[in-house]
């Protein structure tokens, strides 16, 4: 399954194909965005308890493994992808690279890795360290590990949260990916999430003019992935060309949460809205065709945060 083959086809119906595996809560990173949703609760589920959980789950086509810091528990995500590969699953590893190395990354190769998605939101190692408040060192192991990962047969995903802080420098991160060797680049459009008070989003012009500046400035064989704006590139007037992709929002519709204490969300950064849990009773194989409440009035109205914040007349 290539990237993002969820997300770019046509959603026919509700089932569930992807899931999305809190594998831990903690972090080794403290970023304003991250830190606002993040449970770091110490909850957490290891390599045989995900197996066990994917083999009640067998039209299952993509696991998406994230944390926190997922590389924190790096043999059981090890396990699980090889676990994954075996099964023909699809499998995505959502990290921020500082803790892989040489040997880790040629493990997660052998292993069947099918994506790594790596954040990706500054061009100089004095701002990077100020945002994530990390030694300023560390800036330069993560892009030496991006460019050992860009060499690999897995794809190498760099992802730039696009908001106040990086609106205006879009451009320059995405030739600084280009020049690591990294031919994807993904866009997650900030989302004001109310249940944590975190609002800085970019404006409407703002984001309009930075996916144009961003479009205008790609590399002609660079992937350009767009997330959280297919509601309304028509109304913004966003530019499509080839290599440009405005991804389908799948969260709650064909791809769950389940975090470490066996809670599923529909989506935990931009709907964190419990809807079972595996050890309460709740079936996994089963949610869709025996709809909980919350999960039923989700799909009846199909909220976009996204949207909410640019249209809120729309919904």
């Amino acid at each position: 399954m290539t990237y993002k083959s969820l997300e770019l086809a046509a959603l026919e119906d509700f089932r569930l194909e992807g899931l999305e595996i809190g594998v831990t809560s903690n972090c080794n990173f403290k970023c304003d965005y991250c830190c606002a949703y993040n449970r770091d609760d110490g909850q957490a589920l290891d390599s045989r308890e995900i197996i066990r959980i994917l083999e009640g789950l067998p039209e299952l086509k993509r696991v998406r493994l994230s944390g926190g810091e997922v590389t924190l528990k790096f043999r059981d995500c090890e396990e699980v992808v090889a676990y994954c590969a075996s099964r023909g699953i699809s499998t995505q590893l959502n990290s921020n690279a500082s803790l892989l190395s040489e040997s880790r990354i040629d493990r997660l190769e052998k292993a069947g890795l099918t994506d790594l998605h790596v954040s990706y939101n500054f061009t100089e190692a004095e701002a990077f360290s100020r945002y994530y408040k990390q030694p300023v060192e560390v800036y330069a192991k993560i892009q030496n590990n991006l460019r050992r990962c860009a060499e690999k047969s897995f794809n190498t995903v760099v992802e730039t949260l696009l908001f106040e802080e990086t609106a205006g420098r879009l451009a320059a991160i995405h030739e600084s990916a280009y020049g690591l060797g990294v031919r994807i680049h993904e866009i997650q459009n900030s989302i004001r999430m109310d249940h944590t008070g975190w609002s800085g989003i970019a404006a409407r012009d703002q984001l309009k003019a930075a996916v144009e500046e961003l479009v205008k400035a790609k590399r002609e064989d660079m992937a350009l992935y767009f997330t959280c704006m297919d509601r309304f590139v028509d109304e913004l007037g966003l530019p499509r060309q080839e290599g440009v992709y405005y991804s389908n929002c799948i969260d709650g519709k064909t791809q769950l949460h389940l975090h470490g204490n066996g809670d599923i969300l529909i989506c935990e950064l931009c709907h964190p809205v419990v809807i079972g849990n595996i050890y309460a009773g709740t079936e996994l194989s089963e949610i869709y065709r025996n709809r909980p409440q919350a999960l039923d009035d989700y799909l009846n109205r199909l909220p976009c945060p996204a949207l909410d914040a640019l249209f809120p007349s729309k919904v």
